[in-house]
C-alpha cells in the first residue's frame, strides 16, 4: 500500500512478460502493495454512477451495467448482520472491456489505459484497520465456469453470484503478492467513493476481443458495511496520481503477445 504520491510501473514487468512467452508454466503478473493506492476522500466516485462498471457489490436486485455484463450482487450489505468475509467472482470479455473504455474515454484517449480496479470500503465503527484483501486474481480463458454463464452474451447478476470462484482450466495472469495482502483501513467513510485504486498492469487493448476474463475477489476480517469493486468511467491508467503507469507501448505489445501465447498454449493442452 502506498501513499498518494507519484509512482512508476514496476521495472520487472517486461522481464515477467518475456518469461510468459518463454516458460510453459510462467508466473502471473503480480499486484504488490505498491500497486494498491490509497485515494483521498471524495476523489473517485463509486460504481453507483452511470459511467462506472460495477463488478461486485450488494444489491437487492439486478445490477445493470448498460451495454455490459451485469454485476455480482451478493457482497455483504451491512444491514445488521456482521458478515466478515466473501469469495465472489465476475466474468466478462476482452471485447466488452475495450468497448467500455472506448465509450468513456474515446478512441484517441486510450493510449495510457490499464485495467485499474477500484475498491469502495464501507465499514461501520469509524473506519476499521482490519479489512483484509485475501484474493484478487484474473483468469484468462477458463475452460469451464460454475453455472456455465455465457460471457459473449449479457451475464446476469445471479449468474455472476453463482460462480463463487469455481472454474477449471485457463491461465492465471494476475494475482496478489503477497496473498493475502496487508490490511486495508477505510480512508473514505461512507458509500459512494473509492478507498483504493488497484493497478493490475493489464492493458485491455492488448487482449483479444474473444478472450474471457474471470475476476476473483475475496476479503475477510470485515466489520459490517457494504463493499464494492468497480471500474471507473472517470479515471483510467495514469489519470489517478500514484497509480503505477501503464506499460510503455513496447512492453504492452509484449504483454499482448504473452497473453495470446498463454491462451493458445492452454487451448492446445
Amino acid at each position: 500500500m502506498v501513499s498518494w504520491l507519484p509512482g512508476a510501473f514496476r521495472p520487472t514487468l517486461a522481464t515477467i512478460v518475456v518469461l510468459m512467452l518463454a516458460v510453459p508454466d510462467a508466473p502471473a503478473l503480480t499486484i504488490t502493495p505498491d500497486d494498491i493506492v490509497e485515494i483521498p476522500s471524495g476523489v473517485s466516485g463509486s460504481g453507483n454512477g452511470t459511467l462506472d462498471l460495477r463488478m461486485a457489490t450488494f444489491s437487492g436486485s439486478e445490477i445493470t451495467n448498460a451495454n455490459f455484463d451485469n454485476g455480482n450482487n451478493t457482497l455483504p450489505q451491512g444491514g445488521g448482520a456482521d458478515v466478515s468475509f466473501f469469495d465472489e467472482s465476475y466474468v466478462t470479455t476482452g471485447a466488452e472491456l475495450q468497448a467500455y473504455y472506448t465509450l468513456n474515454f474515446g478512441a484517441t484517449a486510450i493510449g495510457d489505459t490499464q485495467l485499474v480496479i477500484f475498491l469502495d470500503l464501507n465499514e461501520t465503527g469509524g473506519g476499521q484497520a482490519n479489512n483484509t484483501l485475501r484474493i484478487l486474481d484474473i483468469i484468462l480463458n477458463p475452460t469451464s465456469i460454475q453455472g456455465s454463464p455465457d460471457p459473449t452474451g449479457d451475464v446476469t447478476s445471479d449468474e455472476q453470484a453463482a460462480i463463487n470462484q469455481v472454474y477449471s482450466g485457463g491461465t492465471k495472469i494476475v494475482e496478489l503478492d503477497p496473498e493475502p495482502t496487508e490490511n486495508l483501513p477505510v480512508n473514505s467513510q461512507g458509500a459512494g467513493f473509492a478507498d483504493y485504486a488497484i493497478a493490475t498492469g493489464i492493458d485491455p487493448f492488448a487482449l483479444s476481443t474473444s478472450d474471457v476474463l474471470l475476476f476473483n475477489f475475496s476479503m475477510s476480517t470485515l466489520n459490517n458495511g457494504a463493499e464494492e469493486f468497480f471500474l471507473s468511467g472517470e479515471f483510467a491508467g495514469s489519470d489517478i496520481p500514484g497509480v503505477p503507469a501503464v506499460p510503455e507501448p513496447g512492453t504492452a505489445a509484449l504483454l499482448g503477445l504473452g497473453l495470446l501465447a498463454l491462451a493458445s498454449r492452454q487451448r492446445r493442452n
